[in-house]
């Protein structure tokens, strides 16, 4: 038995394509990822930053970044240099392990990005009270409840359901198995690519969007209000620079939804597409192809964010 599914998953090889993604690819975003991740964790671990509720949402931002791409790091040795996992550890479990900590880090992830943009809003809409509402044990607070959720979403994943499909293959080494479990098969890649797409991209991205828009109003409406003759022309300086300081974070702010939606909303639709397709050769080489360029996409939000976001402070 063990003789003839070596012979089975033997019929399936990573097209040259995919393993210069890897190679390359993700060579290039662990240098940046890890290297801005571990810059941020030093920055925002400075005793006068977390003290601030956003230096600590930014490590532990930082943290479910780093871990994302510590688990692509499997896949990057696996599929790019054909280092052979199967059968010499407990393929299954790990499947289940690494599957379970990347969902869970790209939902935390998205959602640390809601908490700093409220942050934001309410420093903005409430400055004479923030000081008392934005604490780092507030900021912590938030960050539990939302793992809480994260977790027990997630939880699924962890079940026997979920497991070794073909091991060496990019797009099909970890998942739920067509031919062992059909109805859970269809769920991970129909409904549960729905909530994915929800719960990883436009959910965070329309909250993100409604508190930009909420902070460019306060700004503008401040811009609005009748200077004061007594007023000076340093202060009237000084409001120039906050107002180009302002003008510049919803920029960036902009920018940093833009990228966040443009390389996690693909991937999370072609899962949703490729569930029409079951185990047929040609075909899904062709899928593997088009998911590992998706998946290196994606990857880049988790090396890069952390760069644009930390801008915007």
């Amino acid at each position: 038995m063990s003789s003839s599914l070596e012979e089975y998953y033997s019929l399936y090889t990573n097209p040259l394509t995919v393993i210069r993604f890897y190679q390359i690819g993700y060579t290039f975003t662990f240098i940046l990822g890890f290297l801005g991740n571990t810059a941020s964790l030093l920055t925002f671990s400075r005793p006068t930053l977390r003290k601030v509720s956003t230096g600590c949402l930014f490590i532990i931002l930082a943290i479910f970044d780093t871990l994302y791409l510590l688990m692509c790091v499997f896949d990057y040795l696996e599929f790019g240099f054909k280092v052979p996992f199967y059968p010499h550890i407990a393929y299954s479990e790990f499947c289940r392990f690494r599957y379970f900590v990347m969902n869970v880090s790209q939902v935390a992830s998205a959602w640390i990005l809601v908490i700093i943009a409220i942050d934001r809003w309410i420093r903005t809409q409430f400055p004479f009270k923030s000081g008392s509402i934005c604490t780092p044990k507030n900021a912590l607070i938030a960050v539990i409840i939302l793992l809480v959720i994260d977790i027990g979403l997630n939880s699924h994943m962890l079940t026997p359901m979920f497991g070794i499909d073909i091991p060496g293959l990019a797009y099909g080494s970890c998942g739920p198995n067509y031919f062992t479990d059909k109805p859970y098969f269809l769920f991970y890649y129909i409904q549960w690519s729905m909530i994915q797409i929800f719960t990883t991209c436009v959910g965070p991205v329309s909250f993100m969007l409604m508190t930009l828009i909420a902070i460019f109003i306060n700004i503008y409406l401040r811009k609005r209000a009748i200077i004061q003759p007594t007023q000076t022309i340093h202060g009237n300086q000084n409001m120039i620079r906050q107002k180009q300081m302002h003008k510049q974070m919803l920029i960036l702010m902009f920018a940093s939804n833009c990228i966040f939606c443009i390389t996690n909303l693909p991937i999370n639709i072609s899962k949703i597409i490729v569930s029409q397709v079951v185990y047929i050769q040609p075909v899904l080489i062709d899928i593997t192809i088009i998911w590992t360029a998706l998946g290196w996409v994606q990857s880049l939000n988790y090396a890069v964010s952390i760069y644009n976001n930390s801008l915007t402070i």
